[in-house]
């Protein structure tokens, strides 16, 4: 029984720091010297400072929508700014643009439950737009009949313009959304 507690605090303790990721300080801009990100839930915003900019704080634009389930990861050559909702969450990719010399926003990623309401506990849709070739990628489920059927994957291309972390609002997030359903929209006949 011992076992089962212990066990049981350790899962409750390493899920609550996992969901918490509000900084992370490592080496974003490759100059060896420690760069670091934060949300600031106060202002609804993303902070950055890099070693690069002499550690000028850059900001993002505001993050209307900034909710309690949204946390950073990261990644070998950046950061994810993950952003939860009660059904739908997207992920908003950075990385160190060298040419530029700013944080940019290479990647967003959404999931989306439409269907939860009619199928309770399925997953109904992933998609995942490359900034960097324009290329989306949409796999989603519907319903036929009363059952859930996997559609054919979307494949598709969507142009933004460059976007750097002082540019970057979830308004492109809501944007990309938009077009996310309605490529869906358009794919499940």
């Amino acid at each position: 029984m011992k076992y089962y507690i212990a066990f049981f605090l350790f899962m409750i303790t390493t899920t609550s720091f996992a969901q918490t990721t509000r900084k992370i300080v490592k080496d974003f801009d490759g100059d060896l010297k420690k760069d670091s990100i934060f949300i600031d839930s106060d202002k609804d915003i993303l902070v950055l400072w890099l070693s690069t900019q002499k550690y000028k704080r850059i900001e993002s634009k505001e993050i209307r929508y900034l909710n309690f389930g949204n946390t950073l990861v990261a990644t070998k050559r950046g950061f994810e700014f993950w952003n939860d909702y009660d059904r739908s969450a997207f992920v908003s990719v950075f990385e160190y643009s060298k040419t530029a010399k700013k944080m940019q926003l290479v990647q967003m990623r959404r999931t989306d439950d439409i269907l939860r309401g009619d199928f309770p506990g399925e997953k109904t849709g992933t998609s995942t737009l490359n900034l960097l070739t324009h290329k989306y990628v949409g796999v989603f489920k519907k319903g036929v009949k009363g059952k859930v059927v996997k559609m054919p994957v979307i494949n598709a291309e969507i142009v933004y313009p460059k976007t750097y972390l002082e540019t970057y609002s979830d308004a492109i997030n809501f944007d990309y959304q938009t077009k996310c359903i309605a490529l869906y929209e358009k794919n499940k006949k």
